[in-house]
């Protein structure tokens, strides 16, 4: 029996997003309620596949100038797939062409999530580049394997020997306010002209609406804010969203502390990996400074492709 294309409409949601929760490799990005907080954005074209009934692959995306995109809202997108699905992605992958040629499309693009998440994102890898999906960007992620011994270099613990990290005090809150407006949105404006992708109300939104999921951390000093790190957490991975620090806090390394602290609280709590995310700058060059502070932090590095197809 062929596999069954459809786009996704507004009364679809909660059957996509009850295949979200129990896909092998989607997450809270992916619900419906996180994804379409900035819909006037994109003309959305998702995707969903069913086989025999049974709904066995989700794909979030828009279109755009004859184009085919998993979706650039989010960082990934690709092929969300279910377990018994597993078996079936040269033929999920076959239907997907099938459709975009059958629909004129230009060129498909997609961005799976990294290989390190979930082992089934290799899978799907190979099976693009075997119909002919050639990579058009490449960035080097970085992560550390949290269910494994930490490798942070004495340049960074050596806070915890020499003083450096003495009156430092780390919490976590749902209180975004301080964090955006004392340090992210001015650290970012004054050092890279540039501001954060999730204003203050979009953040504020996401977190009310995944409470468990979008924590963030903040260390102070006699009451001063110096760093922070915005995380979301997906399972049993963990991404460092945005982390900025004051300039009081590049003096005390603050955002390595709050690194350092939460690694141990997350590898306490049973998560297998923090997503550190790439090093690359817009151009694609590697940030050389930046990839050795996620070093000496422990990181390794892993090559993160995205996808085309020239329909």
């Amino acid at each position: 029996m062929s596999i069954q294309v459809q786009k996704y409409l507004l009364q679809n949601a909660a059957e996509w997003n009850a295949f979200v929760k129990q896909s092998v490799n989607g997450t809270f990005l992916l619900d419906r309620n996180f994804m379409d907080y900035h819909q006037e954005r994109f003309e959305d074209h998702s995707l969903m596949m069913h086989l025999d009934g049974q709904l066995m692959c989700c794909i979030p995306a828009h279109v755009k100038d004859g184009i085919f995109y998993s979706h650039r809202g989010l960082s990934y997108a690709g092929l969300i797939i279910s377990a018994n699905a597993a078996t079936n992605i040269d033929r999920i992958v076959d239907a997907l062409l099938e459709y975009l040629k059958g629909l004129a499309f230009a060129k498909a693009e997609l961005q799976l999530p990294p290989v390190s998440y979930q082992s089934i994102n290799k899978e799907i890898a190979a099976v693009l580049e075997q119909k002919g999906f050639t990579p058009n960007r490449k960035l080097h992620n970085q992560s550390v394997a949290l269910d494994q011994e930490i490798q942070v270099s004495p340049k960074k613990s050596i806070g915890y020997r020499n003083g450096k990290f003495e009156g430092l005090r780390m919490e976590t809150t749902n209180d975004f306010r301080s964090f955006w407006e004392e340090v992210l949105t001015p650290q970012l404006a004054e050092r890279y002209h540039s501001k954060p992708v999730h204003s203050l109300i979009e953040i504020e939104l996401l977190a009310s609406r995944f409470p468990e999921n979008i924590i963030q951390y903040n260390v102070y000093r006699e009451g001063a804010l110096l760093a922070g790190i915005t995380f979301f957490i997906k399972g049993n991975i963990v991404k460092s969203q945005y982390t900025a620090s004051s300039p009081d806090g590049l003096k005390t390394d603050a955002v390595a502390y709050v690194y350092m602290e939460a690694m141990k609280e997350f590898k306490e709590k049973g998560c297998s990996l923090m997503d550190y995310g790439p090093v690359n700058e817009k151009d694609g060059s590697v940030n050389k400074g930046l990839q050795r502070f996620k070093k000496q932090l422990g990181c390794q590095e892993e090559e993160w492709r995205r996808w085309e197809f020239e329909l």
